[in-house]
């Protein structure tokens, strides 16, 4: 009962005081005890702020870092969507302006019969560069058919034909050789495909210099006469020399033509022995 008694009379003296102090706000008696309180407060308070404030200023930037990232990253990617989507336009402008070209050919000559075909694989090396087309035998393709861009230059023969697919020797890959002859004299010649996809005119002692347009020659029955192949870049040694070096340029950018025609018109005659 005493213990229950103190515990009773604390209370009732807290509640007092807190009744008291009510009061006494509420009359203005705590006026100057509340000035004074915060007047010795103040310098404790403005310490506490001048470490605060940075402290909040930081955690302010930080917060509008982490805001900046983002905006950073959705534009990034915003503008990876847009570069690609660009890419794809240019792409298809490209294959419309491709196949608009082929179908010139196609149309150019009522004798002649062409079949557009895309370039689906690249098999690039060295030595070696071939592609491959989706168009077949149950297309009308047949090995040794000729090759040619969409906008009628020389690119290679077919070597190898499936029912939906064919590969194509491209004129620099290290194995074509190609009968051929400078327009403007009609000296023959040899093309033939070099290392790192180039190109070179094997021609017995002939006026040839650079700029002259290399065609194709019908003598060996492999090739119509007079496709494109290419112009001269550089012509080394001497007219008293049996084998000048000729470098060629191909007139087609063989790396990036993604549309191609195969002459279905000309049967070509092999008379080299294979392998030539």
């Amino acid at each position: 009962m005493l213990i229950f008694s103190r515990y009773t009379w604390w209370v009732g003296a807290m509640l007092g005081f807190a009744v008291f102090l009510t009061a006494a706000g509420q009359v203005g008696v705590l006026h100057p005890v509340q000035g004074a309180f915060l007047v010795v407060t103040r310098p404790a308070e403005e310490l506490l702020t001048s470490i605060f404030r940075p402290m909040a200023g930081f955690l302010s930037d930080a917060g509008a870092i982490s805001d900046l990232r983002e905006e950073n990253r959705r534009l990034r990617l915003e503008n990876e969507e847009l570069r690609t989507q660009s890419i794809s336009l240019q792409t298809d402008a490209e294959r419309v302006k491709q196949l608009e070209e082929a179908l010139k050919i196609s149309q150019g000559a009522a004798n002649e019969r062409y079949l557009a075909a895309n370039v689906v694989h690249r098999d690039s090396s060295a030595f070696t560069d071939v592609i491959s087309i989706d168009r077949g035998s149950n297309s009308g393709v047949r090995v040794g058919m000729v090759v040619l861009s969409s906008q009628g230059s020389l690119m290679g023969t077919v070597t190898e034909v499936f029912a939906s697919r064919s590969f194509v020797r491209l004129i620099t890959d290290s194995k074509s050789k190609v009968a051929a002859q400078v327009q403007s004299s009609q000296a023959d010649g040899i093309v033939k495909g070099a290392a790192n996809r180039t190109l070179t005119f094997d021609l017995a002692q002939a006026d040839i210099k650079v700029g002259d347009i290399i065609v194709t020659s019908a003598l060996t029955g492999r090739y119509p006469a007079g496709l494109p192949i290419g112009k001269v870049t550089d012509v080394g040694g001497t007219q008293q020399d049996l084998f000048r070096k000729v470098t060629l340029e191909p007139f087609v950018r063989l790396s990036t033509a993604s549309t191609v025609l195969v002459q279905t018109s000309f049967i070509p005659q092999n008379l080299l022995e294979a392998g030539d």
